[in-house]
């Protein structure tokens, strides 16, 4: 159930407000009210050490070190999902964080220069490009780590690199949604083909695929599950091109545009936040990117960001990134609901990946493609 019900026009001033916020802080005081809607708190046990979901986190020793310091937390994740995501550890464990939020690239800059003057304060990093996170483990700025669960997660596949220098803590999932103000649920689109329809030409939103890693992953989707025409029946609706899913989803808010290819994670934290936003998970899939982190030199010397890593890997970690709209890495417990949505596992035959290796060799000649289809400058 959304915690509100608001108009367009107030949803898209909520929208502006929260979306494209980023800087330091671990969230709103009610970020922790907000994490327990989404997911209620689990049982958690501190007696001798950290115990949670029958999950031992952190042993007594480097709970006490981790709670009598604070983790320094660099993210490339949406504000909301990072704000909320620092609560939530904050209520489970009782440490600290103090975040630092940037987009990819600019992240990527900071941590690079930072690192190269030998001032790196960060304790983890979280990149959502993962040619980056190789490019922060060949710079030195990540060290080997592992997690209790690490022999376990090592075994999945695409979750442990470069022994234990980063992890896949969780995968971004890209569908569509529809303003359910402005349109029918009898008249709504509920397959990838429905998006074709002519009723939707002029109506419907889709940022561009060079904007990120996310969008062009998605782009791969269609054109591998789809069809190779699928682009040109898009480009055919002659939908409105975006530079940034933020003020995407503001226009889709306002119902300037009724339908739109969106990101899961950020669009259902915009319809819990009373947005008119209805997602949909098409049976046909849903593609998915990859979000990493590591453990930085100075965190491993930091008890707070040792057990941040532990956390985000444990099932309580990867339950509550569920919750929120992402797909979880790990592939031995279950893929909780997110609200009344229900997005495939990460080894599911609807997740479609687009790989580090996909984005390295074909990357290029999908972003080209699809601006000559589309008739996109940039």
């Amino acid at each position: 159930m959304k915690f509100t019900r608001w108009g367009a026009a107030a949803a898209a001033l909520l929208l502006s407000a929260s979306l494209v916020a980023c800087g330091g802080g671990a969230g709103r005081p009610d970020d922790v009210a907000v994490a327990a809607a989404m997911l209620p708190m689990p049982e958690i046990d501190d007696r001798d050490g950290l115990v949670i979901h029958g999950e031992k986190i952190a042993d007594a020793e480097l709970l006490a070190a981790a709670r009598g310091q604070s983790l320094n937390w660099y993210t490339a994740s949406g504000a909301e999902s990072a704000g909320l995501t620092a609560a939530r550890f904050e209520a489970e464990t009782g440490v600290d964080v103090n975040m630092t939020r940037l987009p990819s690239g600019k992240l990527n800059e900071r941590v690079l220069s930072e690192h190269g003057a030998g001032r790196l304060s960060a304790g983890v990093v979280t990149i959502t490009d993962p040619i980056l996170a190789e490019g922060f483990a060949a710079a030195g700025v990540f060290a080997p780590y592992r997690t209790p669960t690490y022999d376990k997660l090592a075994a999945m596949g695409d979750v442990v690199w470069n022994e234990g220098r980063y992890y896949t803590v969780y995968y971004s999932a890209y569908a569509f949604a529809y303003n359910d103000l402005a349109v029918e649920a009898d008249e709504a689109p509920a397959r990838w083909e429905d998006l074709l329809d002519s009723k939707w030409e002029g109506k419907l939103g889709v940022v561009n695929a060079g904007a990120g890693g996310t969008v062009q992953g998605l782009a791969d989707f269609q054109e591998r599950v789809l069809g190779a025409d699928y682009w040109a029946g898009l480009a055919g609706q002659e939908p409105r091109v975006f530079d940034t899913t933020s003020v995407q989803l503001d226009a889709l808010a306002r119902g300037e545009i009724q339908v739109a290819t969106v990101g899961f994670n950020s669009s259902y934290g915009a319809e819990e936040a009373g947005a008119p936003i209805e997602l949909v998970v098409p049976e046909k899939g849903v593609s998915g990117t990859f979000n990493m982190q590591g453990l930085t030199r100075a965190g491993a010397d930091n008890p707070a960001a040792r057990l941040f890593m532990n956390w985000t890997m444990s099932r309580s970690g990867q339950e509550f990134a569920a919750a929120q709209g992402f797909v979880g890495a790990r592939t031995d417990i279950d893929q909780v609901p997110t609200g009344h949505y229900q997005l495939p596992k990460a080894d599911d035959e609807g997740f479609v990946v687009y790989t580090p290796e996909d984005a390295r060799n074909r990357g290029r000649d999908i972003v080209a493609r699809w601006n000559e289809t589309f008739a996109f400058s940039g």
